[in-house]
């Protein structure tokens, strides 16, 4: 009897790990079957100790990677959401065209340019070669192959039509990216907008105001309240700057650390949400994802209620993950999907009327596909209503406020020359 070290989960998702006693890893996965488990990984390497800083080893696995006579290599460790839809597309395609599965996953493998990618592939067709399911092996590499694209594999191995799944999922993660890449493109104005405000604030506050004060203080008459106050704002502003930095710091790490956790996490989800033009964007990327995702998986012969926890996980937002879980609680009660969906003011009535009716006619799957693709269209108008928005606030505010130092700079000036006249 050998002993094997185990990754599974439960029905309701939770992950487990343990050790059990078999004769075989098949043996070894039987009993976890029989305990209700579903195995992720089962291997008699030992997995590292509480004590050890695995943190630290999974990032340096991005730079570090082993070739396969046992060499350290320098290297990109995790494949790109382009080298997946890659790999993907050239997998279905070598097995339409009759390429042995375990033949097709060894030369994809040799001709990955990321030697971390072409690591966990080798993995995966050994695994397959011991006798593993596809799915199995690729549930093993969490970090590159997620629920989703796991659950879909187990049905094209279930159903026979791998290869015609696997292009479904190509185009599922192709659309998840376009979105997800726009919504990024959404964000990233407006932070670099606000950096180069505080740059620009600051430098005023260091260095223009500090060379006006000096000059006004040299005349010997009392300066404005106005000027007096961002002189004041300055000075504390330049004697503190490090302590100021610190802080910002500081403040970020406890802000990055309080959002990890569950209660942080969902709390400022609840925010982003509620946040005006900001809300109403997440909101329609998530409604549009959960359709996709739904109709993507349900096509693919996943049934609903595995369907509902690979989508609460993919969600992207606390308040959806848990809205979603709940949803799949109560069909498993006996309720029908459009009932609950109605709830929580999540997902519009146009979308709750368009899933009854997918419900009623059998044609779920088709419903959601055509809900899906009104929101890739409701997103990309969000996304330009968000920027329409957000540059004139910015403008404004970063005028008014270099308008503000200017004015009250200037302020002694045209006091002088008002006495002059």
């Amino acid at each position: 009897m050998a002993e094997f070290y185990y990754k599974a989960k439960d029905k309701a998702g939770n992950p487990k790990t343990g050790v059990i006693k078999a004769a075989s890893k098949a043996a070894a996965k039987q009993r976890l079957v029989a305990q209700k488990l579903t195995a992720i990984s089962v291997t008699t390497d030992k997995p590292a100790a509480d004590g050890d800083n695995v943190e630290v080893k999974q990032i340096l696995g991005k730079f570090l990677i082993q070739d396969s006579q046992g060499n350290l290599m320098l290297g990109e460790g995790s494949p790109s959401t382009k080298d997946i839809v890659v790999f993907t597309k050239q997998f279905s395609t070598m097995l339409n065209s009759g390429v042995p599965l375990i033949q097709a996953v060894g030369i994809l493998s040799g001709q990955q340019r990321v030697l971390g990618f072409r690591r966990i592939l080798a993995q995966v067709r050994k695994d397959v070669e011991n006798g593993q399911t596809l799915s199995d092996a690729l549930a093993a590499h969490p970090d590159v192959f997620d629920n989703l694209f796991v659950a879909m594999v187990r049905a094209g191995e279930a159903s026979g039509n791998l290869d015609t799944i696997l292009m479904k999922l190509v185009t599922y993660i192709e659309k998840a990216a376009k979105i997800k890449s726009q919504v990024k493109s959404a964000m990233m104005y407006p932070m670099i907008v606000f950096f180069v405000a505080v740059g620009v604030v600051s430098a005023l506050l260091v260095f223009v105001v500090p060379a006006f004060a000096k000059q006004f203080m040299d005349s010997g008459k009392p300066l404005p309240g106005l000027t007096q106050f961002v002189v004041d704002l300055s000075n504390g502003f330049a004697s503190n700057i490090a302590y100021i930095i610190a802080a910002a710091i500081a403040g970020f790490f406890a802000f990055k650390a309080w959002v990890k956790t569950p209660a942080g996490r969902a709390r400022f989800d609840a925010i982003l949400l509620k946040s005006p033009a900001i809300g109403d964007l997440l909101r329609k990327v998530a409604v549009g994802r959960f359709c996709s995702t739904m109709s993507t998986m349900l096509t693919s012969g996943v049934n609903l209620l595995d369907a509902l926890t690979i989508c609460a996980a993919s969600s992207g937002n606390k308040v959806i993950e848990n809205f979603i879980s709940g949803l799949r609680k109560q069909i498993e009660q006996g309720s029908r999907l459009s009932t609950p969906l109605a709830e929580g003011g999540i997902f519009p009535p146009m979308v709750v009327s368009m899933v009854a009716v997918g419900e009623a006619t059998g044609a779920l799957d088709d419903m959601l596909l055509k809900v899906s693709e009104f929101y890739e269209d409701e997103v990309d108008l969000a996304i330009k209503t968000v920027l329409s928005l957000i540059e004139p606030v910015m403008i404004v505010g970063i005028g008014g406020i270099v308008g503000f130092i200017v004015i009250a700079m200037y302020m002694p000036v045209f006091d002088m020359a008002s006495n002059m006249g």
